[in-house]
C-alpha cells in the first residue's frame, strides 16, 4: 500500500519538476527584410524557410528610428527606452533583464556576439547605463555578470559557436532550462559602411548559425528559436542598393521554430518579444 501511495505522489508532482523550456534568441544586427532577400538572390538563405514569420515595430521611446541600445533593451526588458540607454528606462531606473531574472531563478544563461567587447546589443542583457559609450562602466557590468552567465563577446564567427555553446548550456541546465543569445553584429557594421558584399558574407555566416540552432531544436523539442533583427540599417532597397549610412524606421522580420514558435507570428512591437520569451522561459 505504501508503495502505491509513493508512486501516486510521484506521478502527481512530476509536472512541477519537469524540465522547463529553453529559449534561443538570435539577432542579426541591422538585418532588414531586404538584406535577407538580396542575399537570397546570390545564395539560398535558410532563415527565409523557417515555418513561422512575423513583423516587428522598432521605434524607441524617444525616436521613430531606434538605435541598437534601445532596441536590445526592449528585447531584454520588455520596455521602451531612449536611444543610447542600456538596461535602463527613460526615467533612468534600472530594468531587470530576462538574463538577470533567469540567473535569479537558477536558469543557465549564455550570451555570444561578434560585436566589440562592450557592444550595445549583448550589453543590454547585463549592463545598466544611460550612455552606451560608457565602455568602462559596461565592462564592469560584464565582468560581474560573467560570474553567473557564460558571456563571450566578441567571437570571430557566430556559426562556429552555436552547436558547442548550446550543448554546454544544455548540460549545465540539467533539469532546468537555459536562455541563449547569439548576435551577428557585423551585418550592421557593413551596412553602415555600404559594403554590400561584406554584408552578405556576414549574413551567410549568421544564416549558418541559425541552421545549427535549428538542428539543436530538432533534437531538443522543449526549445524555441527566435530569429530577428534589432532594426534595419542602410535603407536597403528592393534593387539591393543602400540609400543611407544610418538606421531606418522600417519594420523588421521575425522568424521562429520549435515548441512555441507560433507565438511570434503576425505584427508585434519589439517589447512583445520579451513578454513572449518570458512566458516560455518562466512559464508565466
Amino acid at each position: 500500500m505504501k508503495k502505491f501511495l509513493l508512486l501516486y505522489l510521484l506521478m502527481l508532482f512530476l509536472p512541477s519538476i519537469a524540465k522547463a523550456d529553453n529559449v534561443i534568441l538570435m539577432i542579426g544586427d541591422g538585418m532588414g527584410i531586404n538584406h535577407l532577400r538580396c542575399a537570397h538572390q546570390t545564395k539560398p538563405v535558410y532563415i527565409l524557410s523557417l515555418p513561422v514569420k512575423g513583423m516587428i515595430h522598432t521605434h524607441s521611446a524617444n525616436a521613430d528610428v531606434t538605435d541598437s541600445a534601445a532596441s536590445a533593451t526592449a528585447y531584454s526588458c520588455g520596455r521602451k527606452t531612449n536611444n543610447g540607454y542600456l538596461g535602463k528606462l527613460p526615467n533612468k531606473e534600472n530594468c531587470l533583464t530576462i538574463a538577470e531574472e533567469a540567473v535569479k531563478q537558477g536558469i543557465a544563461v549564455g550570451i555570444y556576439s561578434t560585436d566589440y567587447a562592450t557592444g550595445a546589443t549583448p550589453s543590454a542583457f547585463y549592463a545598466h547605463t544611460i550612455n552606451r559609450r560608457n565602455n568602462e562602466e559596461i565592462e564592469r557590468y560584464k565582468q560581474e555578470a560573467s560570474k553567473n552567465m557564460d558571456i563571450v563577446v566578441p567571437v570571430s564567427q557566430i556559426s562556429k559557436e552555436v552547436s558547442e555553446r548550446l550543448k554546454n548550456l544544455s548540460e549545465k541546465a540539467a533539469q532546468k532550462s537555459f536562455f541563449a543569445l547569439f548576435e551577428g553584429a557585423k551585418i550592421d557594421t557593413n551596412s553602415h559602411a555600404g559594403k554590400f558584399d561584406e554584408m552578405k558574407e556576414e549574413l551567410y555566416d549568421f544564416d549558418l548559425a541559425v541552421m545549427n540552432a535549428v538542428d539543436f531544436v530538432y533534437k531538443n523539442p522543449d526549445t524555441t528559436l527566435i530569429v530577428l533583427a534589432d532594426h534595419e540599417t542602410g535603407g536597403l532597397t528592393d534593387t539591393c542598393q543602400f540609400t543611407t549610412e544610418k538606421h531606418t524606421s522600417s519594420d523588421v522580420s521575425v522568424y521562429a521554430y520549435g515548441k512555441h514558435a507560433k507565438l511570434f507570428a503576425g505584427e508585434q512591437d519589439n517589447t512583445e518579444i520579451y513578454k513572449k520569451m518570458h512566458s516560455i522561459l518562466f512559464q508565466q
